[in-house]
């Protein structure tokens, strides 16, 4: 089938209309990306961390079941680096099995890498993980903090507002700011 799928595309590559033209060249490198998803994992086990980063961005274009295992993959390679684009790639990709993999993360995660995952959390909007993002409004790390607050402030309710209103008189700057952030998301809902 792979091939017949192959050759029906190779044949829209000349065909009169410039929007079916770029159709079929983006199915075909998705499509040739697919059949390269063993060498793709094995970068990711073997590769360097540039060759690593540049997985993360294959497997965000390729897309469906084969792109997502890339990226669970790279969410959890030693890499700070490659954990952090993995973040990023599945930010657009917050079903429960993502959400559940980077709740899982959080724990083991600091600085950059754990501030993206909370942003990301919070991107989804999902009230249940209000009482998961809470534990981090407090964090030591200023920046984190950061990401934190307009993050809880996207998925709480309630009396969750009150949290975030206690760090609006925060000494940091970063945290004052986000704290401004995440009350222009206030809502009565």
């Amino acid at each position: 089938m792979i091939d017949r799928i192959e050759e029906a595309l190779r044949g829209m590559l000349s065909d009169p209309s410039v929007a079916v033209r770029l159709a079929a060249s983006a199915a075909l490198d998705r499509l040739r990306a697919k059949k390269s998803l063993s060498t793709y994992h094995q970068m990711l086990t073997n590769g360097t961390r540039e060759e690593k980063v540049r997985v993360v961005f294959a497997a965000e274009e390729i897309g469906g079941s084969e792109g997502l295992s890339l990226l669970l993959a790279a969410l959890t390679d030693a890499e700070e680096e490659v954990r952090g684009a993995a973040v990023r790639a599945l930010e657009s990709t917050l079903t429960g099995t993502v959400l559940k993999a980077m709740v899982a993360r959080l724990p083991r995660e600091q600085g950059v890498v754990l501030g993206n995952l909370l942003e990301a959390l919070g991107k989804s909007r999902r009230r249940e993980l209000s009482p998961v993002i809470e534990r981090y409004l407090d964090h030591p790390d200023v920046e984190v903090r950061g990401k934190a607050i307009p993050a809880f402030a996207r998925v709480t309710a309630g009396a969750g507002w009150e949290k975030i209103l206690a760090h609006v008189a925060e000494t940091e700057e970063t945290v004052r700011a986000a704290a401004a952030r995440a009350l222009g998301e206030w809502s009565s809902e």
